[in-house]
This record gives structure tokens, sequence and C-alpha cells, in this order.
């Protein structure tokens, strides 16, 4: 396997396992299409140490913690608190990051777009789907690649993780090249150079992010900035506005 691109097309559990770095994420994979996984147990369970980031590219699955029990099936994406149980249907594919020691904000939607909402690199597009509820959060996203992309190698700071959701494509690196197909799992550790290219077909790839460089911030938010008094922002640094209930999303208690 490319050690600057690892993938997975068979995958029933941990795939990357939690580290020591910062941003320590660990990666499962559960799939019940191949043979091998095919009677494997409907029901998974998740520990309680930190948010889970997920899609689900074929099939049906139930997420379901104490607070939330949300059927999803093929094309949908979910955030939640902490820790979860799965239940999977027969012929179902599903990844999911869990950023250790991170609180996470409920969400869950799609289906997905057939492109992006903004503007990315070499005519690709990514749209935020769970986005960073306080800037440096995590978040996850949709990237898509149309037909005949020919992406610029690049690097990222922190590590990328994610799952095909459609179409075909490939991983260029240094190292080698990898064929890109529904349902394959990736892990690209941070720092690693890559690019990514499609042929005749267009490609979507759902992107986990342990980190963000972009957000809301305590001083810059859009009910903070909409907020005015005599005509002008007002401003929430004085002990006045020091709110009395706050979450904190990077720690777990």
């Amino acid at each position: 396997m490319n050690e600057t691109f690892k993938h997975w097309e068979t995958y029933w559990g941990e795939l990357v396992p939690a580290d020591n770095s910062p941003l320590v994420t660990t990666l499962f994979g559960y799939e019940t299409v191949t043979p091998v996984h095919q009677n494997n147990p409907g029901q998974v369970r998740i520990a309680d140490s930190g948010a889970c980031f997920g899609f689900i590219t074929q099939g049906r699955a139930r997420i379901s913690d104490h607070q939330i029990d949300w059927q999803l099936r093929s094309g949908q994406w979910f955030v939640s608190a902490s820790g979860l149980t799965l239940e999977l249907d027969p012929e179902t594919r599903l990844f999911i990051a869990q950023r250790q020691g991170y609180r996470g904000l409920y969400a869950m939607g799609g289906p997905v777009e057939q492109a992006g909402r903004l503007r990315y690199i070499d005519g690709c597009s990514d749209t935020l789907l769970g986005a960073p509820p306080v800037q440096g959060d995590p978040c996850l996203n949709l990237l898509h690649f149309p037909a005949g992309i020919e992406q610029t190698q690049h690097t990222h700071p922190s590590l990328r993780a994610g799952i095909v959701a459609s179409g075909m494509g490939e991983c260029v690196t240094p190292t080698g090249n990898t064929r890109l197909t529904p349902g394959k799992i990736f892990h690209i550790p941070a720092q690693a150079q890559h690019s990514f290219r499609t042929g005749n077909t267009a490609m979507d790839i759902i992107a986990f992010h342990p980190d963000s460089d972009w957000g809301p911030t305590h001083e810059n938010h859009p009910m903070l900035n909409r907020t005015w008094v005599d005509g002008k922002k007002i401003q929430n640094s004085s002990n006045k506005h020091i709110p009395r209930a706050l979450i904190q999303g990077q720690e777990i208690s």
C-alpha cells in the first residue's frame, strides 16, 4: 500500500488508530457488501471518546446514541457529539472519522449535491457540509472533480481522510497512483504530496479535516455582527457580555 495514500475497498472496524498528534483522529470503515463482511454483526458501538464525522456511500444505516436516532441512506452525512451505535443494512458502506477529545455539534444532511458551492483549485469545487462551529474546529467537506481534471500537486498541514462518494478517478503521489472508485476509503498524512485527476467521468469525494483555520469566533459571528447599538456593531469583550454558559467543543467531560 502507498504509505502517502492509504486506501481500503474492504473494511470492518478501525483502519487508522489514534496517535499522539495534537489532532488525534481514528478512522473507521464498515461495509456489508463484500463476501468476507456480508454476515458480520449488524450492530457496532464506537466509544464515547470524541465526535464522529461520517458518510454513507451505499445502502442504509441507523445512527443512534442517548440523544439521537437517525435512519440515513446513501448520499447522507452526519456528525455526532461523541461515540455512537451503528446498525448497517445489507449492501451498505460507510466511513467514520472520530476526532478524539472533541465534542461535536449534532448535524446530518444530504443527499449531497452534484457540484460544490465554493471555488477550489484547478476547476474543482467544494461544499462545507459539517462546518466548524468555532474557528479551529474539525469539518466535513464535499469535493467535486469534473471530468478531465488534472490537479496541481499539493499538501495539507493536517491529515485528510474520507471516502469516494461517486464517480471514478485517481490519486497521484510521488510514489505511485491509486485508482479511486465508489466506496473506497482513504487516508492522507499531513504534508504528504498528492493530487487528484479524473478521466471521462466526474468524481465526488467526502473529506474530513481534523482542524480548520476558518470559522466563527467570539468576536466575529453573524449574530454579533448584526447586533447594533446606536448604529454600531456591539463590542462583546467586556465582563458584562461574558456568557453564563458556554459549550467548549475542544473538551469532552
